[in-house]
């Protein structure tokens, strides 16, 4: 995807990085943020879609779903090993998603770290639609 394609900005700040997404959907921003974390975190043309695993990811509003949301890829990622580049949303609601990711246990060989993300910043994460379109800010710490 090119850069100009890409539905996410990354902000960088000493001690934080910030992500800003756009969508058509709540759908499509959760997918957006999936693929812009493991944009992020490795580099998504080595990896391949050779396993799924399915989430389920509730918040008490829709700011919090969306830091759940980044909270459970990222620990995917630390601490079960995969790297992930497909994200297939089956069902929203207000404060849940239930999704599909596709991806691979991490090989070192092959995926290279890009960025050392610590923990997801909840304080930092927003989520909510503007007229037409769904807007979206996650945060990170290192």
């Amino acid at each position: 995807m090119a850069d100009d394609d890409k539905k996410y900005k990354v902000l960088r700040r000493p001690s934080e990085l910030s992500i800003k997404l756009t969508g058509d959907s709540q759908a499509e921003i959760l997918s957006n943020a999936g693929s812009a974390l493991f944009d992020l975190l490795v580099d998504p043309t080595t990896v391949e879609a050779e396993e799924s695993i399915f989430l389920e990811v509730e918040g008490t509003d829709s700011d919090e779903l969306m830091a759940n949301w980044i909270r459970e890829l990222l620990y995917a990622y630390q601490a079960n090993g995969y790297v992930l580049k497909e994200f297939h949303v089956q069902e929203t609601g207000n404060y849940f998603v239930r999704a599909e990711a596709k991806g691979e246990k991490s090989d070192p060989d092959r995926h290279e770290e890009r960025e050392d993300v610590g923990a997801v910043a909840g304080r930092l994460c927003r989520l909510g639609k503007m007229g037409d379109q769904w807007t979206a800010q996650v945060g990170f710490e290192f």
